[in-house]
């Protein structure tokens, strides 16, 4: 995909910052005030031990001690640069910069720590954490990174990170992360956005950019559910996840969806009738997995104790069917032919080949969570479970034939600079929704829409 989502032509993204920026005047920044301090105390000091929880802290702890290692030199790099940054730096630098933290918010909030595994005390841990999430706040600037293409899915980590870390953050850390998650989705608010769809036409779906986009009304809402714009935001963010894995099909569904039939969301749609998602040209699985992003509310939802909206399930059981079940036969496709899921390997079987590489497994590992947790895939041979656990033993694998525990070696999908990071968070959105269903507090889902009484 190119840098620029199409529902703005890159000379329109001045005039959109500045929409965006009168939009957030006209009801004042947010600040420090208007933000909901997570609820720790709903949680039980420890989850009721379970081995699959037990087995999801392994790749957990070895990701922390590589990004804790590795958070230094990151927060510098931003630290230091981030006023020279364009694009290709800033996907670099200032991305991993908000996922690492988010993750390791996990790992110090949920009583999974592990000094000895990490490799650092906890004050330290801590210390590096906070450190990330400023540098990447002051970089944000109210200049949305200049990279509006995914500053609202960075952002919506980065926020993530900060929410469960608010007591120990500073108020000017605070207010930046407020006023940042304000910016990012007041974006959409503006009277000119569309919501983007790939209509079958071109080799670049905009399934996962509008999950994405979706990721900063989730955490907003969750962070700031008494805004004045907390309404529009659900708004726009139940279109965007209802449309990000739409079918053509779905343009005539009267099926009801936080409180409109699926057809009155939509205006395209972006999935192939038999669950192919196209992307760099190719059906491309890797974007299959990212459902994911819609199914974070239930993470963020939850963690607010919020009802879970509807849209977030919208076509992802499909999906996920459409990955572990249907056969693609070669030809046309290439050999072997078959299932996406190989049985007995946790890589997958690529129909028309990869640009990416074939030994990617986090997200494949984290939407076999949600799979298994939600309760998909009952009549397949192989249950959710099944492949979430082998996913989580070859994450492990890999880990261990590094002494740092970093996922990749050198020559492993080198064209991704923040492959690292990114898969830390993967990875600790598994363990995160595996330790809520075990305190019981994954929130049901419903019309978020509907004011809570």
């Amino acid at each position: 995909m190119g840098n620029l989502s199409p529902a703005f032509p890159a000379f329109q993204w001045p005039l959109v910052f500045l929409a965006a920026a009168v939009i957030t005047a006209a009801d004042g920044w947010a600040g420090e005030a208007d933000v909901v301090p997570m609820r720790w105390e709903r949680f039980a000091s420890s989850a009721p031990p379970s081995d699959d929880l037990q087995l999801a802290a392994r790749p957990l702890l070895n990701a922390a001690r590589y990004n804790l290692e590795w958070a230094p030199s990151g927060a510098e790099k931003v630290e230091q640069g981030w006023r020279e940054f364009e694009k290709v730096d800033l996907h670099n630098f200032i991305r991993p910069a908000c996922s690492a933290p988010a993750a390791l918010a996990v790992v110090l909030k949920t009583s999974v720590f592990d000094e000895e595994a990490v490799g650092v005390s906890r004050e330290e841990a801590l210390a590096r954490t906070l450190r990330l999430i400023r540098a990447a706040a002051h970089s944000h600037n109210r200049d949305s990174w200049r990279f509006p293409w995914q500053s609202a899915f960075w952002a919506a980590d980065l926020a993530q990170a900060g929410w469960m870390l608010w007591d120990d953050l500073d108020p000017e850390a605070r207010r930046l992360l407020a006023e940042i998650v304000e910016f990012e989705a007041n974006r959409f608010l503006e009277p000119d956005y569309r919501v983007p769809y790939w209509n079958g036409e071109g080799g670049d779906t905009k399934a996962e950019e509008n999950a994405w986009n979706a990721m900063i009304h989730q955490i907003a809402c969750a962070m700031m559910p008494g805004h004045p714009n907390a309404p529009r935001w659900k708004e726009v963010g139940s279109e965007l996840m209802v449309s990000a894995y739409a079918l053509e099909e779905d343009l005539q569904n009267a099926t009801i969806v936080d409180g409109k039939p699926v057809k009155d969301w939509l205006h395209g749609y972006n999935v192939r009738a038999d669950g192919a998602v196209i992307n760099h040209r190719i059906l491309h699985p890797d974007y299959m997995t990212c459902v994911k992003f819609n199914l974070q509310a239930h993470i963020l939802q939850s963690l607010a104790g919020q009802t879970v909206p509807e849209a977030a399930d919208f076509r992802a059981e499909f999906i996920w069917g459409t990955l572990a079940a249907k056969k693609w036969p070669s030809p046309p496709y290439n050999p072997p032919g078959g299932t996406i899921y190989v049985p007995g390997r946790a890589e997958v079987y690529y129909p028309q080949g990869t640009d990416r590489f074939v030994g990617r497994v986090a997200g494949y590992y984290v939407i076999g969570t949600w799979a298994h947790l939600l309760g998909w895939g009952k009549d397949l041979p192989d249950r959710p479970e099944t492949w979430m656990r082998l996913r989580a033993l070859t994450i492990v694998k890999n880990q261990e034939r590094h002494e740092n525990r970093r996922l990749y070696a050198d020559d492993e999908l080198t064209s991704f600079v923040p492959r690292e990071q990114n898969d830390f968070k993967r990875i600790a959105d598994a363990y995160l929704a595996l330790w809520l269903h075990a305190h019981q507090a994954l929130c049901p889902t419903g019309n978020w829409r509907v004011p809570a009484q």
